[in-house]
């Protein structure tokens, strides 16, 4: 029989779960686009824009790609995120991808 997890195991656990939940979308895609290779300057003035501007199936797709573990990139330019991001249903997404990172730039 696996032996029971210790209480403290469990508590830093949830509490971890829990501040997770917290994070905003702006959070998340700022902390994201830094695991991407994004200057964390300009990945938090892109998140903060995006969190703001995008839908929810909007950020969804983003979280699709900003989520994978960053392993599985090197570091990669606002404009390989961009061509990633390209879906014809939602063209949009990439046109406030773009926008926020060139506005984030000035």
């Amino acid at each position: 029989m696996p032996a029971k997890p210790s209480l403290p195991k469990s508590a830093a656990l949830l509490t971890a779960l829990l501040l997770a939940a917290c994070a905003t979308p702006a959070q998340r895609i700022t902390t994201n686009l830094i695991d991407l290779g994004v200057n964390p300057g300009q990945a938090q003035c892109m998140g903060n824009r995006l969190g703001e501007r995008l839908s929810i199936g909007q950020l969804r797709r983003l979280q699709e790609l900003t989520g994978l573990p960053s392993e599985r990139f090197e570091r990669m330019s606002i404009r390989e995120i961009a061509n990633r991001l390209t879906d014809e249903r939602d063209p949009g997404l990439v046109a406030e991808f773009l926008r926020a990172g060139v506005g984030c730039l000035i």
